[in-house]
């Protein structure tokens, strides 16, 4: 067959002046079908380059794109945090921190140990040794130590136990126990019993006499180990 039309002959792939714009995976698609040296690969390597431009056009869109999901996953994670699931992360991590509470001038430093419905236990970093019970409610801020990595506390379905049954169970074991309330101050004794919204103490001394602390008063509950 002659020439004609431009010298182009049929069956060729030398026609690279038409428009081919690729999808965003055709790159790797045809590189791949294209690596054997099939019929028309090597007019001039033109269309080798264009597979290749292609190809890594679709890895950058591909990491762009993988990048974005990345971003939205954790800005979604983020959204959903909440105190008592960063608290669980950090007892994963078993962080050391520094609770900070809304009673003047009190704080509790210590290993998170435990996360309930309402409640963070914590063991004492320093000398005397035991645990304290903090309410969530009673929580202005918790720090963590430096080079302790963020966490996302996104987490659901954590603990159910509530600061008022644990309470309860140090009334059925008679422990000792140091009640501190909202306006800072401190109760030592023995709880004798836990109702509805009240908790009962027995201070010991010379004049044993009974306390009444509203629930909702209390900030923490420390045992002395």
């Amino acid at each position: 067959m002659g020439e004609a039309g431009g010298g182009r002959r049929a069956g060729t792939l030398t026609t690279v002046d038409r428009p081919s714009p690729p999808p965003d995976d055709i790159g790797p698609a045809l590189l791949a079908a294209g690596s054997g040296g099939g019929p028309g690969l090597a007019a001039g390597g033109e269309l080798t380059a264009r597979l290749e431009r292609w190809a890594a056009d679709a890895r950058v869109d591909e990491a762009a794109r993988s990048r974005s999901r990345e971003r939205w996953l954790r800005r979604q994670a983020e959204d959903e945090r909440t105190l008592a699931g960063v608290l669980a992360d950090l007892l994963e991590a078993r962080a050391v921190v520094t609770v900070a509470t809304v009673a003047p001038d009190v704080s509790f430093a210590g290993e998170v140990r435990a996360v309930g419905a309402d409640f963070v236990a914590l063991g004492a970093a320093v000398r005397p040794a035991g645990e304290v019970i903090v309410a969530l409610a009673a929580v202005a801020s918790v720090a963590s130590r430096a080079g302790t990595p963020e966490v996302l506390g996104d987490r659901r379905g954590l603990g159910t136990m509530r600061l008022a049954e644990v309470v309860a169970a140090l009334a059925a074991a008679r422990d000792e126990v140091r009640l501190v309330t909202r306006d800072g101050g401190t109760l030592a004794g023995t709880v004798a019993s836990v109702g509805q919204d009240v908790v009962v103490v027995r201070t010991g001394g010379a004049r044993p006499a009974t306390t009444y602390v509203p629930v909702h008063a209390l900030v923490a509950v420390a045992v002395d180990g």
